[in-house]
């Protein structure tokens, strides 16, 4: 499967631009049929606090034709209310038919910006049958707890797409912790983070497709732009079965 990392400047709070230049960016990239494609953390907005503005009310209908069009599986970072009436923070995929393939609920909410207050948590990790390939998404700061990846590991994943908001004073970091959660994993990260600025953080794209060697196959720099990578999960597969790291985990996985 090809896998496509977009990085786009989201204008403060406003969807309609952004949507707009989500599409023109994926113009750019031009997608195959079938291939899956990573949009950044609160794709639609920026990583705004303001969780009721964060809210449209057909943001779900947006990615679903939007993936269709281009007959792709898509991942959207959105803000989507929850059956609670809470909002979260969610990597929404969906398929190449336009249907919803899963919504995962962002697990590590940000406390130092005041996320915890804004959005409700996930529960868990989920992984997604992507046409025989098993992908677990994960947003931003769940980067920082590698036991959520491994319960996703442990759930099957394969590959895990990251949608961020990731601030340009860490972006060292993001990428180090990138690779350490490829290698842990022996996973595939295909990582889609923002560039621009917000009214408190500046960010420095970096986006990046990283193999479970962790390797980095592509990545972006600072400016809007998409990178891609044909990955052979077969390699991956073969590469699995003679190692024992896997194996030899003692964990169950805890995923819903």
């Amino acid at each position: 499967m090809r896998f496509h990392s977009i990085q786009t400047n989201p204008i403060w709070e406003q969807p309609i631009p952004n949507r707009a230049e989500i599409v023109r960016a994926l113009e750019q990239c031009a997608p195959q049929t079938g291939d899956f494609v990573v949009l950044p953390e609160l794709c639609e907005t920026g990583f705004t606090m303001r969780s009721e503005l964060a809210v449209t009310p057909d943001s779900v209908e947006w990615g679903s034709r939007v993936a269709k069009s281009h007959k792709i599986w898509l991942q959207c970072g959105l803000a989507r209310r929850q059956p609670d009436g809470s909002v979260a923070n969610t990597a929404t995929i969906f398929s190449p038919d336009g249907s919803e393939a899963g919504q995962y609920r962002k697990s590590f909410l940000f406390s130092p910006s005041g996320e915890d207050r804004s959005y409700s948590p996930g529960t868990g990790p989920i992984v997604i049958n992507c046409d025989g390939v098993a992908v677990a998404p994960m947003i931003c700061y769940d980067l920082r707890f590698p036991e959520l990846w491994r319960h996703a590991l442990l759930g099957g994943a394969e590959v895990f797409t990251m949608s961020a908001c990731w601030p340009t004073v860490r972006l060292r970091q993001m990428h180090a912790m990138i690779a350490s959660r490829a290698i842990e994993n022996l996973a595939w990260v295909i990582a889609a983070n923002r560039t621009g600025n917000e009214p408190d953080n500046k960010y420095s794209g970096g986006s990046s497709i990283v193999d479970f060697g962790g390797t980095t196959k592509a990545l972006c720099g600072s400016d809007p732009s998409f990178i891609s990578h044909e990955i052979d999960l077969q390699e991956l597969r073969n590469f699995r079965e003679k190692s024992r790291a896997i194996s030899d985990i003692k964990l169950k996985f805890l995923g819903r």
